[in-house]
């Protein structure tokens, strides 16, 4: 059996003892039980808040589950997901019988992102920065590449491990501060068959023409004509952290699941305190999605925040037009993954309520008509850009 005490760390930089975790031994197949509660001091403290506040209600009651699964996603979404999972092991040297959640979040301890933490009973996690320096990107890049290609981890590859097993996702990326702050630095893969660094910037740009409030970011030039995508860290405050809480754990998403974007305004409307911005906001965002052809448009790619007043939509992030070449999204627009018409997004809108729906579109339209000299100004290799053009010239006819 594994324990483990869950921290909170808050805007302001108060740490509190938010509460227990316990995971059983896991059986011949690999399953094991868990189970969370509350400790009675955070109970009584009257800047404790929900974890999740679906699934999680503030209470004395022991919320059961197996592994990390409903009701305790939002424990899980503390972890990384798959280039911070595989850093974490090589980090930490856990062997086969010890890469579960349990002993992924005992190494994780209070590194991760977001404002949860996690510690043997009886102590404190310890307030490590993972964060490498910023003039480091370029050696943080050829250890990626170099664990990539599946070379042997050496003393070179310690700065990367370190700094990049915290972040979620399966692209190479890190967590790297300079004097301007603490930002997640993402990296060119060796499996990629165009310019992923440059199309994201152009995505972000693209996105805050549109409206969209997006994170601070910057391209980095690297050696030999390499480059990294600098985007800033919104889980931090100058003083601490904001906790996040991803939609597939507020709407309790697991295995193969099929929700669209009405849930997830649904899910705002119920659990949001400012429902009246962020659901125009999250409605941007479907229709930058759909007519972009961000169809990697997944629940953990889209997120809560909980500040001082209390849940609101995090910035938009990971935008990059359709680069598999899928046509479908992962979520749905009403009954459909295929991406609307920008008249059928505005139908929709009016449908679900949204204010200004038609004006939405129209903005969004009108920005991502810009996808060239954007691109090109980032330096997009042409061939990118006319592959790309040409999806998004088609996605935005009326």
């Amino acid at each position: 059996m594994i324990r483990l005490d869950v921290w909170l760390t808050l805007p302001d930089g108060a740490r509190l003892h938010a509460g227990e975790l316990a995971f059983g031994d896991a059986d011949a197949h690999g399953r094991y039980a868990s189970a969370f509660r509350y400790v009675p001091a955070y109970l009584a403290d009257p800047r404790a808040f929900a974890l999740d506040p679906a699934a999680l209600p503030l209470g004395g009651q022991e919320f059961q589950s197996t592994q990390l699964n409903p009701p305790l996603f939002a424990l899980e979404d503390a972890l990384p997901d798959l280039w911070g999972r595989r850093l974490l092991v090589l980090h930490h040297g856990l062997a086969r019988g010890q890469q579960s959640e349990p002993y992924l979040l005992r190494a994780l301890g209070g590194a991760g992102l977001g404002a949860l933490a996690f510690a043997l009973p009886g102590t404190q996690p310890g307030m490590l920065d993972p964060a490498a320096d910023g003039v480091a990107l370029a050696a943080l890049a050829d250890a990626a590449a170099r664990l990539e290609a599946g070379d042997a981890v050496d003393a070179s590859s310690r700065i990367l491990l370190v700094a990049g097993s915290s972040p979620g996702g399966a692209r190479p990326k890190a967590l790297v501060r300079d004097a301007d702050g603490h930002w997640i630095a993402k990296f060119a893969s060796r499996c990629d068959d165009c310019d992923m660094v440059g199309l994201e910037a152009t995505s972000l740009t693209l996105a805050r023409h549109a409206g969209l409030v997006v994170p601070d970011f910057k391209l980095a030039t690297l050696p030999g004509s390499r480059h990294a995508l600098l985007v800033r860290r919104f889980d931090r405050t100058p003083a601490g952290r904001l906790h996040m809480l991803s939609f597939r754990a507020l709407l309790q998403a697991s295995g193969y699941y099929v929700l669209g974007y009405a849930d997830l305004i649904a899910a705002l409307r119920r659990h949001g305190d400012v429902p009246e911005t962020d659901v125009p906001q999250l409605f941007r965002q479907m229709v930058f999605n759909a007519l972009l052809g961000n169809t990697d448009d997944h629940l953990k790619n889209v997120w809560l925040l909980r500040d001082t007043a209390g849940w609101r939509l995090s910035p938009a992030f990971d935008l990059l037009p359709d680069t598999g070449g899928l046509r479908e999204h992962v979520l749905r627009f009403d009954l459909t993954p295929s991406p609307p018409t920008p008249v059928q997004l505005a139908a929709l809108g009016r449908k679900w309520g949204v204010s200004g729906a038609a004006a939405i579109c129209d903005d969004v339209r009108a920005a991502l008509a810009g996808f060239t000299p954007v691109a090109a100004d980032f330096g997009v290799p042409h061939p990118d850009i006319v592959r790309f053009a040409t999806d998004i010239e088609r996605r935005i006819r009326p």
